[in-house]
């Protein structure tokens, strides 16, 4: 199954005389009130133990009298189709906005509940089911937080800028390796008193400084980038934090310790960078009306080839001699990470293995497909959001053909259960690789189908 559909909402009832840009933001707490399991590191019995900040969903409308468009983003690993769905019908239902101008994406936090069930977890005794009554607890606050940011609306202005987020973080497979650094910051500020109230970034990058000794639920980095802003700019602005391809990106290299400490740095250097550039915006770059269009496809993706049992029980034993050999060789701490997370996708790779002979496979294929490709066109940047971890590969080809005003979210508007890798790291092996449902295919699938939607949307 395959469809575009471009949705410029005119609102019933409504002539348009002047042109007025009206926006809202709001923010709502989605800390669980209880200890549950804490998701992204596999084989680890990892239940919460308090808190030591909270999660947020955050979300931000823009409406130019004609109609609105949503971004709203989650301190959570992912976010579900189901979830999506859901969420979509409730705030279609409330405020009136088209289920297909409504974007939702995960922050990636590894310090936050498991609210999807993972195919590659699927042997993993340590990793229980989603807890259902959080998920309803999630939907009930996320559909809230965008209908709240509705009944905000202001009359506003609207700035974009790009901050610097090199050495913060980059290419975690090869030190050194290809990154995107741009970090993309849209700025909103009341029309009347000109006072910043809402800023929006993308970043490409793992939030991966807490590792799985960690037992508190935090929104890693990004949350100490939103403490930064917030404590210079006002504690009502609302921050939305998006990821862009974190596929094989994280700070593993440029991290001095796995510690709270470390994720204040890191995000308070991230903060800094974004603050000093918002400071930079110049009067004339505000606009007090902007072009809103979407436009969305739903594309089907072939599944990799997945290797026999003995096949991956082969690899499985080739990862935990390389991981034994790096540590009794006493290898840099960034080398045996990177052998302890290939010693993960191997295992998750015989799981999968597994999962194809008994038909599991399948049954999980039906719930991430078809996936859905969103293009927002805001004035002159386009906001791309794809399900999965893209590797940052995918994301520098679709902006390619574009003059610097492309920016691309993964991990929004569903799960595609791990990541979307290159040919080369598919040959090279390792953890991304091994626990990836789709081949390099998928990819080129995503940078095809965007590029043709942003130039339609043009």
């Amino acid at each position: 199954m395959s469809w575009d559909k471009i949705d410029v909402p005119i609102k019933k009832g409504k002539v348009m005389t002047n042109k007025v840009l009206k926006a809202g933001a709001a923010k709502v707490d989605i800390t669980p009130d209880k200890s549950l399991f804490l998701y992204g590191y596999p084989h680890v019995e990892r239940y919460s133990q308090g808190i030591h900040d909270p999660l947020y969903a955050s979300a931000l409308v823009l409406d130019n009298s004609i109609g609105e468009l949503v971004f709203c983003t989650v301190d959570l690993i992912n976010i579900s189709k189901y979830i999506t769905k859901k969420v979509r019908a409730e705030v279609t239902q409330k405020c009136g906005i088209p289920k297909k101008n409504i974007m939702i994406s995960a922050t990636h936090t590894h310090s936050g509940p498991c609210i999807t069930e993972m195919l590659s977890n699927k042997h993993d005794k340590v990793v229980p089911p989603a807890d259902k009554e959080y998920i309803e607890i999630l939907i009930e606050k996320i559909s809230r937080v965008i209908t709240q940011a509705y009944n905000n609306k202001v009359e506003c202005e609207m700035a974009m800028t790009i901050a610097d987020g090199k050495d913060i973080g980059g290419n975690r497979r090869k030190k050194g390796g290809l990154a995107d650094p741009e970090v993309p910051v849209m700025v909103l500020r009341k029309k009347q008193d000109k006072q910043i109230y809402g800023i929006l970034s993308i970043y490409c990058m793992h939030p991966t400084v807490l590792h799985e000794d960690s037992k508190l639920y935090s929104a890693d980095f990004p949350g100490y980038t939103r403490e930064y802003l917030l404590d210079k700019l006002g504690r009502d602005i609302v921050y939305l934090y998006h990821t862009g391809p974190e596929g094989n990106q994280s700070p593993r290299h440029y991290v001095k310790s796995t510690t709270f400490d470390e994720a204040k740095r890191l995000g308070y250097m991230l903060g800094e960078r974004i603050y000093n550039k918002v400071l930079k915006v110049e009067e004339g770059h505000y606009k007090s009306w902007l072009e809103l269009k979407t436009i969305s496809k739903e594309v089907d993706f072939p599944t990799k080839q997945m290797p026999g049992l003995e096949e991956a029980d082969k690899n499985l034993e080739q990862a935990v001699e390389r991981l034994e050999r790096l540590r009794q060789d006493k290898a840099p701490k960034a080398e045996i990470r990177t052998a302890e997370c290939g010693w993960f996708g191997a295992e998750e790779m015989v799981t999968l293995a597994r999962c194809r002979v008994d038909g599991k496979l399948t049954q999980m294929l039906e719930d991430v497909l078809p996936a859905e490709i969103q293009v927002f066109k805001v004035n002159e940047a386009f906001f791309v959001n794809v399900p999965g971890e893209l590797f940052v590969e995918y994301s520098l080809r679709i902006k390619e053909p574009f003059s610097g005003n492309v920016f691309v979210t993964c991990l929004a508007n569903g799960e595609l259960q791990g990541y979307i890798v290159t040919r080369e790291a598919v040959e090279e092996g390792g953890y991304e690789a091994s626990n990836s449902l789709f081949g390099p295919e998928a990819g080129d699938i995503i940078v095809r189908e965007s590029i043709n939607l942003i130039n339609k949307i043009s």
